[in-house]
């Protein structure tokens, strides 16, 4: 008996049992970062902007009928390709782990899907094109008024530098300075393992003025998880880039408000009979989302130096 044959209505209600509990155990480390709406159709747009203005004082006591129209702007998020991961079940591990949420088979392929929401829909959302106009057609690359260089360093200093506590300071500052307020939301910093050590090794930290200034924040496992409004978030597949002659990281900091995920279809699984392949059973892990910029000024990227190219 073929394992499609075997797959019987038990098996496929006890693999999606098994499916949703993978799915959670293997949940994108930035999903929930951002923001996220439903969609459907072709294209949807989450957010219309009603740009700040300013009331005026009446002349006089009786109303003006003062005509002080909203200018409106609309960020668009665009249905893409669904992106899936499986594979043929050809042996009775596999078809065995297809009901084991924490089997090998459900890792390897929730943790792709997982990965793929990450690397190539959230992170490519942050530094990729955005579109604005009444259907979506106006697109926005990146802004460069949004870099903060590898040569950012205290002092005289400005050779390429890795991650520091002035890079964060200047993110800080472009933030507060576009009115963000830092008091009702903390934006995220995304910084790789070795990053967290070299920030929480800055002699600055252990300054007393220092800290009542920056107020570093340490978790109880000693590292540092906070430090000029920002929260550190350790994520160790950062995108690169060339600068110069030098490999350089792409740390993004944003605001979850000014990131939007788009969800077509949630991570979702399913099993069928390949009739082109003899009717041979297979899985599969797949969903569709897009991930968009809602507004330039809650997203920089800090630029920091790794190696020589």
């Amino acid at each position: 008996m073929s394992y499609a044959e075997r797959f019987s209505q038990t098996h496929r209600i006890n693999f999606q049992d098994a499916s949703r509990l993978a799915a959670d155990y293997n949940d994108s480390r930035l999903r929930h970062t951002v923001s996220e709406q439903p969609c459907e159709g072709e294209q949807s747009s989450p957010v219309t902007y009603y740009d700040s203005g300013k009331a005026q004082r009446r002349e006089g006591r009786a109303p003006s009928n003062r005509d002080n129209p909203a200018n409106r702007r609309r960020r668009w998020l665009k249905y893409q390709p669904i992106f899936d991961s499986g594979e043929y079940i050809d042996s009775n591990d596999k078809f065995q782990g297809m009901v084991n949420f924490q089997s090998p088979l459900m890792n390897h392929h929730f943790g792709n899907v997982r990965r793929f929401i990450d690397q190539d829909v959230i992170i490519e959302g942050i530094f990729g094109e955005a579109y604005e106009g009444a259907l979506g057609g106006t697109v926005i690359t990146f802004p460069a008024t949004q870099l903060i260089g590898v040569g950012v360093q205290a002092g005289a200093g400005s050779g390429p530098v890795g991650m520091n506590l002035e890079k964060i300071k200047a993110s800080r500052k472009k933030f507060a300075g576009a009115k963000k307020d830092l008091d009702a939301e903390t934006p995220f910093l995304l910084v790789t393992a070795e990053q967290i050590d070299d920030l929480s090794n800055e002699i600055e930290l252990t300054s007393t003025d220092y800290r009542q200034e920056a107020g570093p924040a340490f978790s109880r496992d000693g590292k540092l998880s906070k430090v000029w409004n920002h929260f550190l978030l350790e994520y160790q597949d950062l995108p690169t880039k060339i600068v110069g002659n030098r490999l350089v990281q792409r740390n993004p900091a944003y605001f979850k408000s000014d990131l939007m995920l788009g969800v077509w279809q949630d991570v979702k699984s399913d099993a069928w009979e390949d009739t082109g392949k003899f009717k041979e059973l297979y899985m599969n892990i797949c969903a569709n989302m897009d991930c968009r910029r809602l507004d330039e000024t809650g997203v920089n990227e800090i630029e920091s130096d790794l190696q020589a190219a």
